[in-house]
């Protein structure tokens, strides 16, 4: 993917229990409005090709704020577990793929998963179920977990 003409867009997360916030590129639509070019590692309730508005804090960081218009993409993120390296995970990638998905590598285990408008999602969860009972990864839908935010839910143990 090519940056050009693309800027970083930002949503805080105060309580995801790994990062404060999650930047991610996007290309400027005007009056505000921005469509997110990657999927989201962090975040719930983004997709990639949302169009979401964002404003520029005191930092001149552009501060998404909702979304405007869905993409009809939904987002998965997975983790393989430990034991499944990388050339047996290229395996469960393809059939991702087959799935009508598009995927980013945060590491070695942790992908976000693109689901296509196009795609069959229940089917995408289907298959998911059946890796994630056999222990070759694990994995979490990213709808909107606060209403109004882009944030997980609060830890209740902190």
């Amino acid at each position: 993917m090519s940056n050009e003409g693309l800027v970083k867009v930002h949503v805080s997360l105060p309580n995801h229990w790994m990062i404060g916030g999650e930047s991610m590129w996007a290309e400027p639509l005007g009056n505000d409005i921005y469509r997110l070019e990657n999927v989201p590692f962090f975040s719930y309730s983004l997709n990639f090709k949302d169009e979401v508005k964002a404003y520029s804090d005191d930092d001149g960081v552009l501060e998404i704020t909702d979304v405007v218009a869905r993409s009809g993409n939904r987002t998965l993120r997975i983790i393989f577990d430990k034991s499944i390296d990388r050339q047996k995970q290229e395996y469960y990638i393809e059939q991702i793929r087959d799935l009508d998905c598009s995927l980013e590598r945060w590491d070695e285990t942790y992908l976000a998963i693109n689901v296509r408008k196009s795609a069959h999602y229940l089917d995408v969860i289907d298959h998911f179920d059946i890796w994630n009972e056999k222990d070759i990864l694990a994995y979490e839908t990213c709808d909107e977990q606060i209403p109004g935010s882009f944030d997980a839910e609060p830890d209740e143990g902190a």
